[in-house]
């Protein structure tokens, strides 16, 4: 049955038509089955790279096709001309322009109609429509891209990305995640199943330091955590980071997004270096102990006696400084008087200090003490404090992100600068104080300079 023909000024339905299929950017052609013959719509047509004008063949479309996707092309026509089948389907595929060879990708449709119902219909016409989705594919390939990058990254640094959902209490699912707490990889564990692997107190731990770094305003925290792994056999120590997402116009996050890092041959090494460090701070103790026993046995008391063994004392007492026994914060005068005091005796002080008495972070000033040690170690043996008139400056000068320490020493022998690194050398140019500070040196012929840049950021 034929339409009405349309009144004037009215768009007819095969106008509109076209219109929507142009608004949208979509192409349509036809194949006219009997006649061979294709009609591609202009918009098909700019999307081909085909010319405005003139015929457009089978062999112009299979050329313009990618060899590798012909097939899926062909194959979905091979389904819609099959009168048992007649498939209705979308497919993608790869084209290079006939006019400028670059390659886009393109979704296509087709359908097919029949002289006949059932099996022993003919086909007679095959139409169908082509769209460009090249930006769409393109981002949706560089994203894949990206992901499988970050899940090889993930993978070769031991690292579990976790995402928990305040509002349902679930976790999202992740391969890695399950790999790391000793869960099948394809498995969905609950959120109390993923707490059970927590080691007895850490739970209540985290929530604590969660609940205080929210009320501080702070939207991440760090954290050192231990888990008992099913199979391991060990604690497993994991640095977590976590960033609070709040959803717009809320008040409370509703989601927690986070990394879990394997650290236990670290936080296992660093066990086993604490514990060869309180060995070591023991045994110096030990020995300065029976330095004073062996001066008590071998001289009378006399003042000389017990200005060595103030010495003594004072030397026991750096050794606590260096090795960190001390936790509280410290200032910087008590440290340097702390420090210092072994180089002193009651009748000489070869120190003249100057400055800000500034506070010093409890990571900071283990190794300061060290610095302070080694260079009064290294004046003593080779610089100003070798000679009675040898004089040792230090000045101490505060800026916005640290503290500035100037050691000077004056009135001993000549210095030359060292022809080898040693031990001690090390310790003052990086050992004592690693970056981010900085400890430079300067062997001025008159006596020995260094400066030490703390940074006293964190």
């Amino acid at each position: 049955m034929e339409l009405p023909p349309d009144p004037p000024g009215f768009i007819g339905h095969a106008t509109r038509y076209q219109l929507a299929c142009d608004a949208a950017g979509i192409g349509v052609w036809e194949l006219h089955v009997a006649e061979d013959r294709l009609i591609y719509s202009d918009l098909a047509r700019a999307i081909f790279g085909f010319p405005k004008h003139g015929d457009v063949t089978r062999e112009m479309v299979h050329g313009a096709i990618h060899p590798d996707d012909l097939g899926i092309v062909l194959a979905a026509a091979r389904r819609a001309m099959d009168p048992a089948v007649r498939a209705d389907e979308h497919y993608e595929y790869r084209i290079r322009r006939h006019d400028t060879g670059e390659l886009r990708f393109l979704r296509g449709h087709g359908i097919a109609r029949f002289d006949g119902e059932g099996a022993n219909g003919r086909p007679i016409l095959y139409a169908g429509s082509v769209q460009d989705i090249t930006e769409a594919e393109t981002t949706r390939r560089a994203l894949a891209a990206s992901e499988a990058r970050l899940r090889l990254a993930l993978d070769a640094a031991g690292m579990a990305v976790w995402d928990l959902d305040l509002t349902t209490d679930t976790v999202a699912h992740s391969p890695q995640l399950n790999r790391m707490l000793g869960f099948p990889e394809e498995a969905r564990p609950s959120i109390e199943e993923f707490q059970s692997r927590y080691a007895p107190g850490e739970l209540a731990r985290i929530q604590a330091e969660g609940a205080a770094a929210q009320e501080r305003g702070e939207t991440s925290m760090q954290s050192r955590v231990r888990y008992i792994v099913p199979g391991k056999g060990q604690v497993t120590y994991v640095l977590r980071a976590a960033m609070a997402k709040t959803a717009s116009g809320e008040a409370d996050p509703d989601r927690v997004i986070g990394v879990l890092y394997d650290v236990t041959e670290q936080a296992l090494a660093e066990e086993r270096l604490e514990t060869l460090t309180n060995e070591l701070r023991h045994r110096l103790k030990n020995v300065a102990n029976l330095a004073g026993v062996f001066a008590r046995q071998t001289w009378p008391a006399d003042a000389a006696r017990e200005n060595f063994l103030g010495r003594i004392r004072a030397l026991s007492m750096s050794a606590d400084l260096m090795f960190g026994s001390i936790e509280e914060e410290l200032r910087l005068s008590t440290l340097l008087r702390l420090a210092l005091e072994p180089f002193r005796t009651r009748t000489h002080d070869p120190f003249e200090i100057e400055g800000p008495d500034a506070v010093l972070p409890e990571k900071v000033f283990g190794g300061l003490a060290l610095l302070l040690h080694e260079l009064a170690t290294n004046a003593v043996k080779h610089g100003a404090l070798a000679v009675e008139t040898g004089r040792v400056s230090i000045v101490s000068q505060e800026k916005a992100d640290g503290l500035v320490l100037h050691w000077r020493e004056t009135g001993g022998p000549p210095v030359s600068p060292p022809t080898k690194r040693g031990l001690g050398l090390r310790l003052i140019t990086g050992g004592a104080l690693p970056p981010p500070h900085e400890v430079g040196l300067a062997f001025h012929r008159e006596g020995l300079e260094a400066v030490a840049t703390l940074d006293l950021r964190s």
